[in-house]
């Protein structure tokens, strides 16, 4: 009996909203939009997986990183990659050596900026990351006076999956 009383009430209820909705007004009525692109969205691949990062200043640079274990509690990182703005060629060193922690980065044959050697420099590794907190950078740095032109601060980190044991080639 109840399903019944259910028909008469649902068609009540429909009629007064087909009218109320016969009655808006053209501008009251949302219209569908329509696609104007008939493609769907691209995925790019990149052939070369980023496992780290170099920031300096508002610049990052996506790096591929390999990760060499020369020496007990010794690291070092050896990223290239491509600068965003030029298209260069980009390399990074980062060297986690007791005492002599260091990190440089290369912008096509140029030595464009390294760590300041006033500035207390520290290389962390923990569970296969390497990274460097509060870097202040340099452009053109002297390696005889310490002095250079200041490229701002930055960051570095590198996720290392594995490490290959040695040095790299021309190290």
């Amino acid at each position: 009996m109840t399903g019944l009383r259910l028909v008469p009430l649902l068609a009540s209820l429909t009629l007064p909203m087909l009218v109320l909705g016969a009655c808006a007004a053209p501008d009251e009525i949302a219209r569908p939009e329509t696609p104007t692109s008939t493609t769907g969205p691209s995925l790019v691949v990149d052939p070369v997986p980023d496992n780290g990062w170099v920031q300096v200043g508002g610049l990052t640079l996506d790096l591929a990183f390999t990760c060499f274990a020369p020496g007990a509690g010794d690291v070092v990182a050896v990223g290239v990659g491509e600068h965003p703005v030029s298209g260069q060629e980009v390399k990074a060193l980062v060297q986690g050596f007791l005492g002599r922690p260091y990190v440089g980065v290369m912008v096509g044959d140029e030595m464009m900026f390294e760590a300041a050697l006033d500035d207390p420099l520290e290389v962390y590794v923990h569970d296969n990351k390497i990274t460097a907190g509060a870097v202040r950078w340099q452009k053109g740095l002297d390696l005889e006076s310490g002095q250079g032109e200041q490229a701002g601060f930055g960051a570095v980190f590198v996720d290392c999956p594995g490490y290959e044991s040695g040095l790299p080639d021309g190290y």
